[in-house]
């Protein structure tokens, strides 16, 4: 083995001298990675004698559609971690001949993935293979070029460098850009976006030039294509998504009567928009309730004054979980709430109204009787009211409503529907809006009083004293009566 890898050494540096051209389609980095033809070049071509391990890697990715020739391990690592893929330290089962569990490794390594064998003797790239999937017991096979592996041997480390002493690399090759359909001349359009929205998830994608429309695809989880729209625009709304499920989204441009290949999709999973409930406020905090997203992983909330933009104040886990107690608040001051579920780094939308909640305080009361008026309540003013509501109770009755008051300034009210020598009790809530603050449960009583009526006393006037002068003698020297006619009125 160590004599094979001495002359693969003597073998490269003359491969620099003279690398030969092969015919590498220019567009296939545009189509990326196709992993199966990658395998199936893979299978063909593993005991050819041509070049050596790494230029058969390149070989097997090229045939994949990925652009790539590096006739040198260490070239092909570094052109390729970054770039077409993301390099990962394999953990080892089984010590220094340690083979690669898949389980182990998961999300690290798959089918079409090239694993590249470090020395730590030498500190040198050495030798790289091509990932087959796995066997029945877990484990990692390949295809290692004119080493007697053909896809079903399992991957494992060997002797090389005077010891047993390798570190084992992947690069896990991405594959979102892989494209199907008939290739025309209509350039295939790029999701650049898939959030859930207000009204189902939405599609955003590249805008191609000449495009007449584009078609819009979805297929769920292990289901196929199915057409779900046609538009014009470049964004597009999926109104028909479900809770807790995953859909893949793909379009295709069409110009005329040719359409465009498609790729292989982005996938996003529904997230619903937390329905909000009616806070419950006290003198101390405001609790902010919602129901609960089947599925969720937790809810983010958030909060604002009136005419600013919301700011998240608390992260609440759990899908059960289904309100927040918000003590970092005022009296009198209103805030606005709102709540976003999520499932890892996916955010539902939100209700963009929100809910509102203000912590009223109750108002101070007093009452008078007014005589012959009715009986005035008069309170406080509360911070944040637009109005107030004025209740009335007589002895053990209930509280029964008999004012609406508009306003934050107007702080009294006469009842005048009320009787003489009864007793009424008052209370007075502040409002704002559908929002109802604290009120006095004992209230403020107040009697009515009769009206006091004053009495004026009999005034005699006193007879006219007696006196001694002479009694004057009637004569006949009176005037006359006037005639009929001198007595009507003149016209």
């Amino acid at each position: 083995m160590a004599k094979r890898f001495m002359s693969a050494m003597f073998a490269i540096i003359f491969t620099l001298c003279a690398v030969p051209m092969f015919n590498i389609d220019s567009s296939a980095a545009s189509v990326g990675y196709n992993v199966n033809s990658a395998l199936k070049y893979a299978k063909k071509t593993w005991n050819n004698g041509v070049g050596l391990c790494a230029e058969y890697v390149s070989r097997c990715l090229s045939a994949g559609s990925v652009d790539v020739f590096e006739p040198q391990v260490i070239e092909l690592y570094n052109t390729l971690k970054g770039t077409y893929g993301k390099a990962y330290k394999l953990t080892l089962t089984g010590g220094k001949h340690g083979k690669i569990d898949m389980d182990v490794n998961a999300g690290k390594v798959k089918a079409g993935d090239p694993i590249f064998y470090k020395c730590n003797v030498c500190g040198d790239f050495e030798h790289v293979v091509l990932c087959n999937g796995e066997n029945s017991d877990g484990y990692s096979q390949d295809y290692a070029h004119n080493n007697a592996h053909n896809g079903h041997k399992t991957t494992y480390t060997y002797s090389h460098c005077g010891s047993d002493n390798w570190t084992l690399y992947s690069v896990n090759m991405y594959e979102p850009d892989k494209l199907f359909g008939k290739k025309t001349d209509v350039e295939t359009p790029e999701i650049t976006s898939l959030s859930n929205g207000k009204n189902g998830i939405v599609i955003k994608w590249s805008k191609i030039d000449d495009a007449d429309k584009y078609k819009i695809y979805r297929k769920t989880t292990n289901g196929s294509w199915k057409k779900i729209g046609d538009t014009a625009k470049t964004s597009f709304t999926d109104k028909n998504a479900s809770n807790k499920k995953h859909y893949t989204y793909t379009i295709r441009a069409v110009d005329g009567k040719k359409v465009s290949q498609y790729y292989a999709g982005e996938t996003i999973k529904c997230v619903g928009i937390p329905t909000l409930k009616t806070p419950d406020i006290s003198s101390k905090y405001i609790k902010v309730n919602w129901q609960n997203i089947s599925g969720a992983d937790g809810y983010y909330v958030y909060r604002k004054l009136p005419g600013r933009s919301f700011k998240k104040i608390a992260t609440v886990k759990g899908s059960s979980k289904n309100c927040y107690k918000d003590t970092k608040v005022e009296a009198g001051v209103e805030y606005i709430y709102t709540v976003r579920a999520y499932d890892g780094s996916i955010k539902s939308c939100y209700n963009s109204s929100g809910v509102n909640a203000v912590i009223l305080t109750a108002p101070a009361l007093s009452a008078i009787s007014e005589e012959n008026i009715g009986i005035t309540v008069n309170f406080s003013q509360i911070k944040g009211a637009e109005g107030y509501r004025v209740y009335r109770k007589t002895n053990a009755g209930k509280w029964k409503r008999i004012c609406d008051i508009v306003g934050n300034d107007t702080l009294s009210y006469t009842d005048t529907n009320v009787t003489v020598g009864k007793t009424y009790t008052y209370t007075v809530r502040a409002k704002n809006g559908s929002i109802f603050g604290k009120y006095s449960t004992k209230g403020v009583s107040c009697l009515y009083k009769a009206a006091v009526i004053s009495v004026l006393p009999e005034v005699t006037e006193p007879a006219p004293p007696e006196t001694n002068e002479p009694t004057v003698p009637t004569t006949d020297t009176a005037e006359p009566e006037m005639s009929q006619t001198q007595s009507q009125p003149l016209n």
